[in-house]
């Protein structure tokens, strides 16, 4: 992959994990969330909440895989 391709892929990257950050952010009510981890979903009351806070979270987990592959 060419230099440019990957600081491309990288910055698309950070931009999706900032997205998924300020969803939970949302979600969760606070930043809390980034000590505690998936954790801190059970503490939630609606379970919509809790599927949609597991949602994001994969996807930062997702993300960091790719960007430590890279």
């Amino acid at each position: 992959m060419s230099v440019s391709k990957s600081k491309n892929l990288a910055r698309k990257l950070d931009n999706f994990a900032k997205e998924a950050k300020n969803e939970l952010n949302n979600v969760c009510g606070s930043s809390l969330w980034e000590s505690l981890g998936f954790v801190f979903f059970d503490q939630l009351e609606d379970s919509e909440k809790i599927a949609k806070a597991n949602f994001y979270y994969g996807q930062l987990q997702i993300i960091n895989e790719i960007k430590f592959s890279i």
